[in-house]
């Protein structure tokens, strides 16, 4: 039995939720001032829309972990968060569906 990549798994699901949200047109184009990043509420909800959340502060520290081949905390927990966001908006059903996947991802890596 050959052991999972879990690393490269994360990358790829990173680079695909990246590109998706470039697709739909959530890529911000500037950076959100510091003091917004700054937030000490889940997802910064108080400072943040989800997508900027998933662009400045989960992408680039999830990407940190696995750069150091470490495994990111989970399992992960994202998806209820944006369904609850996105739920009156269906065209961005995929992008939920990409952020299940690394739920998913994160759950059975943490498992083996």
């Amino acid at each position: 039995m050959s052991s999972i990549d879990w690393v490269t798994k994360y990358i790829e699901i990173f680079d695909r939720i990246e590109e998706h949200m470039v697709e739909l047109e959530l890529w911000a184009e500037s950076h959100p001032e510091h003091h917004k990043l700054q937030s000490s509420m889940p997802f910064c909800v108080d400072t943040l829309q989800l997508e900027e959340w998933i662009q400045f502060v989960f992408l680039p520290k999830m990407r940190e972990y696995v750069e150091e081949e470490r495994l990111p905390p989970g399992p992960a927990q994202i998806t209820p968060m944006a369904e609850e966001v996105y739920k009156d908006q269906p065209e961005l059903r995929s992008l939920i569906e990409l952020l299940r996947k690394f739920d998913e991802i994160s759950h059975l890596s943490h498992l083996h």
